[in-house]
């Protein structure tokens, strides 16, 4: 199974909201987020994550709570792993 970016929309990921935990909000995340194929196959795949509009540019983010270990190679919509 391979692994597609989580994508946000610009108004999702506008200002300091680019930052934020696609999970839990927390500022000044760094883990990329990754969707599986299901969730990123297709048209899906251009969708933002967080509100589901179309032709999302940005990358979601985790933070090191949400992001660290194995969680970071999970699909943030359905939880399949990624790889």
């Amino acid at each position: 199974m391979s692994k597609s970016p989580a994508l946000l929309c610009n108004s999702c990921s506008f200002g300091s909201k680019r930052d934020d935990c696609i999970k839990c909000g927390r500022n000044n995340s760094k883990i990329m987020s990754f969707l599986c194929n299901n969730c990123g196959f297709g048209s899906k795949g251009t969708k933002c994550v967080k509100c589901g509009k179309s032709f999302a540019k940005v990358q979601a983010h985790l933070c090191n709570s949400c992001g660290s270990g194995s969680k970071a190679e999970h699909c943030i919509k359905c939880g399949k792993r990624t790889y």
